[in-house]
């Protein structure tokens, strides 16, 4: 897949990713490969042509995301059912299904077809019986939905489509507060899938799009719940997946050398790139936290959250700086999250503790403290706390 700035040398519309032998291996995109490659005269040496499949009355089509499969698969359809087939005596499908329904379901019912393959379309088309088939949710289609209601500005309901689901309704207008202000979603018009994959765990996968005709964006998905969720936006397309880590790694070792300043305007360069990665707020928190600027602190481990509700690091360190600032109450309410999603964290149970004595629930404390102790005898944290707290 290409992901230059060239336009389709055919339309000089659509944004070009293949080199197409047809035209001298100029560039063109990827409607207008669909419309030439489905009459079959693509030449063999082009990794897209369509090649033919033993199991099936239709060839296989590469494709670089589900919806140039479809759209592919359906276009030849078109053609497809018009065309005279040895296997049916001459006739063509149309003609075949006309004349008899049951022996045209039969004939197909002989081939396998992949999962995907539009089956309710082709049915359709020869005006055969099915039964209607809703089609699962993909990467592709989570994605368009996200995309579509920032094109309505319907802020609200961006978040729906995301791995966050706490039910708390700081988080969610934070989130909402943060996505509604990026100036790429607000001048959104219209946008075109470029290429699309899973990875090999089978429940990652990226959605690489072009927005206006003219920015290149990628989506990063998660199904670890079963469905897709988004997780992350990149905007600038799916190298800066990979650059991250070393972004990460960069402001982790100015933050331990007490280079606050530099982390922050590493950060600040890196925000339009990374709209809504929840490890940027993260660590500008923790710029501001060394320079005990605790408001800022706070105001940045709450916009990690709400951009990541399951933010692990980020919800351990907001309930310390609770606990610092004497916000038992907060505290409580975010550890017993914390301690919901990880039982066995001794850190966030003895903390959890910690609150509780701090709010006269004394008893209860002293028994958690003495459960660690149980899994863990030389914890000192605990040990210390039962010393302050004696029975």
């Amino acid at each position: 897949m290409l992901l230059g700035h060239q336009r389709c040398f055919k339309c000089r519309a659509e944004r070009g990713v293949r080199n197409c032998p047809r035209f001298k291996n100029k560039v063109i995109g990827w409607k207008c490969c669909l419309e030439l490659r489905v009459d079959l005269l693509c030449p063999p040496e082009c990794p897209y042509a369509a090649k033919a499949d033993e199991n099936s009355p239709f060839p296989t089509f590469r494709a670089d995301s589900n919806t140039e499969f479809m759209q592919t698969v359906r276009r030849h359809i078109d053609l497809w059912i018009y065309q005279k087939q040895d296997e049916l005596e001459g006739r063509t499908p149309a003609e075949f299904a006309a004349q008899d329904k049951s022996k045209a379901l039969a004939w197909l019912g002989k081939y396998r077809f992949p999962a995907n393959f539009p089956m309710t379309y082709l049915l359709e088309k020869l005006d055969l019986p099915h039964e209607e088939i809703e089609e699962p949710a993909s990467p592709e289609t989570v994605s368009f939905d996200f995309l579509d209601a920032a094109i309505a500005f319907d802020w609200e309901k961006l978040r729906s489509f995301t791995t966050n689901d706490t039910q708390d309704p700081d988080l969610a207008q934070r989130y909402q507060n943060i996505l509604s202000s990026l100036g790429d979603l607000k001048k959104l018009r219209s946008y075109q899938v470029l290429h699309a994959g899973a990875a090999d765990d089978g429940i990652s996968a990226m959605v690489v799009l072009e927005l206006n005709r003219k920015k290149v964006w990628a989506i990063l998905l998660s199904a670890a719940s079963g469905e897709w969720k988004i997780r992350q936006n990149y905007n600038g397309g799916p190298h800066l997946f990979y650059q991250q880590n070393k972004l990460f790694h960069d402001l982790a070792e100015l933050l331990a050398n007490g280079q606050t300043a530099q982390a922050r305007e590493k950060i600040s360069e890196s925000l339009p790139s990374y709209p809504d990665c929840a490890d940027l707020y993260y660590y500008r928190a923790l710029s501001w936290q060394l320079e005990k600027n605790f408001k800022k602190a706070r105001e940045d481990f709450l916009d990690a959250l709400a951009l990541d509700n399951h933010f692990f690091a980020a919800g351990l360190s907001l309930s310390a700086l609770y606990l610092t600032e004497g916000k038992l109450e907060l505290a409580r309410e975010l550890l017993i999250k914390l301690h919901e999603e990880r039982p066995d964290d001794l850190n966030v149970k003895n903390n959890l503790a910690a609150c509780e004595a701090g709010l006269g629930n004394v008893d209860q404390a002293r028994k958690m403290w003495q459960e660690i102790l149980k899994t863990v005898p030389n914890y000192e944290a605990a040990q210390k706390n039962l010393e302050r707290y004696p029975g």
